[in-house]
């Protein structure tokens, strides 16, 4: 499980993503189906936003405050475990000046969450990984630039232990002043 978090923070979502949504599973000797691929917003003690793979509609979460700090949630859930999950993020600012535009984009180091085991062995059925994030921090535009728009982006990838993938599509949370 991601250990990234401090505080009690950390804590309590780990305590709610696995009281929730895994259990402890054996890893099958064959496995054709692919895991479900998850996108999660958590914010104040609660999900405020989730989608999985299986949704076939992309997860889009607009806020109001940019001051705000929300956990982004990337996961993977398979009845016979998930192995690995692999969160890509970036983020874009849109700033205008009259008739002007200018966009700015910058990509992380993808995050990646993984758990060992083998056949028969007994795993966790889901893994995930995420970071928290304030989009006040990526809002500043050069002097003599209006900001437009604000937005973090994220994608997940889930494998299970005999390497069936499925990914999420891009999740989006956006703050437009």
């Amino acid at each position: 499980m991601n250990r990234q978090w401090s505080g009690g923070t950390g804590l309590l979502v780990l305590a709610l993503v696995g009281c929730d949504y895994f259990y402890d599973t054996t890893v099958p000797a064959s496995d054709s189906t692919p895991p479900v691929a998850w996108a999660a917003v958590y914010h104040g003690g609660e999900h405020v936003a989730i989608s999985s793979s299986n949704s076939g509609s992309a997860l889009f979460f607009p806020i109001d405050d940019p001051d705000e700090y929300y956990l982004l949630i990337g996961a993977g859930t398979d009845d016979g475990g998930t192995k690995k999950v692999t969160f890509s993020h970036e983020f874009s600012r849109t700033c205008i000046q009259g008739n002007l535009g200018q966009n700015a984009t910058g990509s992380f180091v993808p995050m990646v969450e993984t758990q060992t085991g083998s056949v028969g062995a007994t795993v966790s059925n889901g893994v995930w990984t995420g970071p928290t994030v304030r989009l006040r921090d990526y809002a500043t535009c050069n002097s003599g630039w209006t900001l437009a728009s604000v937005s973090y982006k994220w994608h997940v990838t889930a494998e299970d232990f005999h390497g069936n993938t499925k990914s999420h599509g891009w999740a989006e949370m956006r703050w437009v002043p």
